[in-house]
């Protein structure tokens, strides 16, 4: 049987193959796990088609993911060494129905590849290329240039391929939820008719938002541009606005939301219509914002920790999340411990020569203890260089953390010399939202300041098991009560340890060194991640509320 024939025969029986070493196609939904990235799963009851492009009919769409080393690179490049093999080989037919996603977007291979530009859909293609197409049996074969072509347009930018291991065919559950993944797009693929014109401008504003992590802002960029606009004669300057607000207008002139003319930005249509369409679900798109926080799963061995330093004289927190004891029939228990209590019943009968019975004496009782509240001070380095993505993530790091539960959440930013309290402590989203909108990277880092701001301002409220969490990507430039910023910071930081405040700090591998200093004097814990991203920040709020 040839290559061809098996990979026609394999495609038939809605199974996935491996194609040379780097990649899997199927007409199926493809799965990776966070920790075994080598192997892939293949969703058989999962139609590709139908999931990403609401087909109607099975099997016409061909799924292809090639892998290689978690890398961002030059996405319009390999599209135009990908096109041009293909009309060298006289397949340029082919070209229009082609789509590719990577780690730095995506869209129509004769596209804009301006699209799948969102954090999910980023982060789930960094260390491959997803490439799907309209392509019947009879043009099979072509699927082995494509893969050779995308191997060798990577391998020319310096990307090193990596091997898959293993295929794995599972069963998921149906219909699968492709929404983390969809976003507005310009391909050829979609099926007319296959999902209304709302859903489609529904799931790309949810995109949007989630990117972001805010609404408020998205709508006060579009309001500023209205406002703007009816300037008569005024040319809009992007450069005096934030970096948030020019991540936000870039996105917009990717997604065809602005255009530009003679040095001002104007809303299109499509601009128009997104702002109609948050005026009228404002409500379903915020509750779409705060799912994926209080519904985020924990990561079992999360890889995004380079350094987990714990101080030597680490303080703990006081827990007890359950007690076994012996029933009481005057309590009403919260639930029964069924282990123990057949354990006891068998070693009482087999002690009183009995056959086997479960007796009130024998029934042990769990208790539930309250779950302690938490009331935590979280201090967002606001300097310079966290501007962009890291303060956003920072943000979405407070949003998370008053969704919690039994959690009050305050927020303090520092920059230049000043250190200001953006949000007094609260259990109030729409609260934290208003204040974490008007932090503003700029200047430089006063850490000791902001350290000994915290311990007063902890100091002046009635708080429960109070927690500092600190998140810097940088180290102290300014100081405080001599001439050391560094020294400053240890000695704001031994306050903590003197309060009885429990610490937290999450930063960078370069700065390890100074923070390890802070944390220990503060007697806390150190988070070294690779980077700031949300989901590594997620899980150091999870870690640090297991002291």
């Amino acid at each position: 049987m040839s290559a061809i024939e098996k990979l026609q025969a394999e495609l038939n029986n809605d199974k996935g193959v491996r194609v040379g070493q780097t990649a899997v196609v199927s007409r199926k939904v493809h799965t990776i796990s966070y920790d075994t990235p080598q192997n892939v799963n293949i969703i058989v009851n999962a139609d590709a088609g139908q999931a990403f492009y609401y087909r109607f009919v099975e099997n016409e769409i061909i799924h292809i993911d090639l892998f290689h080393e978690i890398k961002i690179f030059n996405l319009r490049q390999m599209a135009d060494f990908l096109k041009k093999s293909l009309v060298e080989n006289s397949l340029d037919y082919l070209i229009d129905n082609i789509d590719i996603q990577t780690g730095s977007g995506g869209g129509r291979l004769t596209g804009s590849l301006s699209y799948g530009i969102t954090e999910n859909l980023k982060k789930n293609h960094l260390n491959h290329v997803h490439i799907t197409a309209l392509m019947p049996n009879e043009e099979l074969e072509n699927i082995f240039l494509i893969v050779a072509k995308t191997e060798e347009a990577l391998q020319e930018q310096g990307v090193e391929l990596r091997k898959i291991e293993r295929i794995k065919h599972e069963t998921g559950n149906s219909p699968i939820d492709m929404s983390p993944y969809t976003t507005e797009s310009d391909s050829y693929l979609k099926q007319n008719g296959g999902c209304s014109k709302k859903d489609s401008l529904f799931r790309e504003t949810a995109a949007m938002i989630e990117y972001f992590g805010s609404l408020k802002e998205v709508e006060d960029a579009i309001k500023n541009f209205e406002s703007e606009n009816n300037i008569s004669g005024r040319s809009f300057d992007i450069t005096e606005k934030n970096d948030d607000f020019n991540d936000i207008i870039k996105y917009f002139e990717q997604t065809n939301i602005l255009s530009k003319h003679q040095n001002k930005y104007h809303l299109t249509n499509k601009g128009k219509e997104l702002k109609e369409f948050l005026r009228i679900y404002r409500r379903e798109l915020e509750f779409v914002l705060k799912r994926p926080m209080r519904n985020s799963r924990r990561i079992d061995n999360y890889k995004g920790f380079e350094t987990n330093y714990l101080s030597s004289r680490e303080t703990g927190y006081r827990s007890g999340p359950s007690i076994c004891r012996p029933y009481v029939p005057e309590e009403w228990p919260d639930e029964l411990d069924i282990p123990e209590t057949v354990k006891k019943s068998l070693v009482r009968s087999y002690i009183e020569g009995k056959k086997f019975s479960v007796e009130q004496e024998d029934i042990v009782a769990i208790k539930r203890m309250p779950k302690q509240q938490q009331d935590i001070c979280l201090i967002i380095d606001a300097s310079a260089s966290m501007a962009g993505f890291r303060l956003r993530n920072a943000k979405y790091l407070a949003r998370y953390l008053v969704l919690k539960p039994n959690t009050q959440v305050s927020i303090l930013a520092f920059q230049e010399k000043e250190v200001n309290v953006c949000v007094p402590f609260t259990r109030n989203y729409d609260i934290m939202e208003e204040g974490i909108n008007k932090i503003v990277a700029t200047g430089l880092t006063p850490l000791a300041l902001a350290l000994d701001k915290a311990i007063s301002h902890i100091s002046k409220k009635n708080l429960k098991n109070p927690l500092i969490m600190l998140i810097t990507d940088g180290i102290p430039t300014v100081s405080l009560w001599t001439s050391d910023p560094i020294n400053d910071a240890v000695s704001a930081a031994d306050r903590i340890a003197k309060n009885k405040i429990n610490f937290c700090c999450i930063g960078l591998q370069p700065n390890k060194d100074c923070l390890i200093k802070i944390t220990d004097a503060a007697r806390g814990k150190l988070y070294i991640l690779d980077e700031l991203n949300r989901e590594g920040l997620v899980e150091v709020a999870k870690k640090s509320s297991q002291w």
